[in-house]
């Protein structure tokens, strides 16, 4: 009985970081989202300015979900093209790592203090209000971590619990992990998030944490993906994209995750920061190399069905 009373405070923590992020993420939205569209559309105009667009707004509004499934959006109407498109998701990738950084830093005080000041910023009658509830749900998710880390106090010794996490020091195992429950939860940011409280609470290693990262990154181009189900072929086409250039990116860094464990090691011994370091590492990884390979990349690209199936549908309506 008491296993399970555990376990239904950890599933409310957990629910209460995902509501913190998604509120979060919906705040910063309404504070900019009308003019999102037009820095696109300039952005996309400078040499890379797509790739720098796609990682600031993601580590600005922390869900590279919603900025994926924007990016697809827009292609559907026509807004943006494939090249674009792919720069503001292999930047995302990038931006979405500011998630592990800001979880790192994380402390008791952190979130009551932001709660505090967003609640009070909320009750300035001037415009400057509207950034109070931003500020209440960014430290509402440092609060909810914390909930977190206490709730799963009295099992991070469980046998069984130990036993889970410690298959996932098998990379292969591990990045199954953060895929399956990135997809189930819809949100790379809680599984990373869950992955730096764990480590901070021994429960995991670093050899473990890192593959589930990864994998997380993997499991969150499924939102895209089945956003673009409903939406035209170059649509699909970009979704595909992001979830290729992920996938890609996992497999040649897999050989090398000792190493990245070593680097990781090596630049801090603070657990948590170790975990951003790695994840960080990887994911610049993925977009720089696909960066370099960009143009024989988006040839092979405009060879496939859903894109001529797109060109031929813009030249009947045109």
């Amino acid at each position: 009985m008491q296993t399970i009373q555990t376990l239904i405070v950890i599933l409310s923590a957990i629910t209460l970081f995902i509501y913190g992020l998604q509120h979060f993420s919906k705040e910063i939205e309404n504070f900019g989202i009308e003019n999102l569209q037009k820095w696109i559309s300039k952005m996309t105009k400078i040499p890379l300015g797509g790739f720098i667009l796609g990682g600031v707004v993601t580590a600005i509004i922390q869900s590279s979900t919603m900025v994926s499934s924007l990016t697809v959006s827009l292609v559907n109407s026509g807004i943006i093209t494939l090249r674009d498109s792919l720069l503001i998701l292999l930047g995302t990738n990038i931006g979405t790592t500011s998630t592990a950084w800001i979880v790192s830093f994380q402390s008791n005080l952190f979130g009551p203090i932001f709660i505090v000041l967003g609640s009070l910023i909320s009750m300035i009658p001037t415009k400057i209000s509207v950034a109070g509830k931003s500020i209440f749900y960014f430290g509402f998710i440092f609060f909810s971590l914390t909930f977190i880390s206490q709730a799963m106090e009295p099992i991070k010794n469980d046998p069984l619990l130990v036993e889970i996490m410690t298959k996932a020091t098998n990379p292969i195992l591990g990045i199954l992990y953060g895929i399956i429950i990135t997809v189930i939860i819809q949100s790379s940011s809680v599984v990373v998030g869950l992955a730096i409280v764990l480590i901070t609470q021994g429960v995991i290693g670093l050899d473990a944490a890192i593959p589930i990262v990864v994998g997380a990154n993997i499991g969150t181009t499924s939102t895209a993906l089945i956003v673009a189900l409903k939406l035209s072929p170059m649509s699909k086409l970009v979704a595909m994209s992001a979830s290729t250039f992920n996938l890609v990116g996992v497999l040649i860094m897999l050989p090398f995750f000792h190493l990245l464990q070593q680097l990781a090691v090596s630049v801090t011994d603070n657990p948590a920061l170790q975990v951003a370091v790695a994840y960080t590492t990887s994911n610049t990884f993925t977009s720089v190399f696909f960066l370099l390979f960009f143009n024989p990349t988006l040839r092979i690209l405009q060879k496939h069905k859903w894109y001529k199936q797109a060109i031929s549908e813009q030249h009947s309506l045109g």
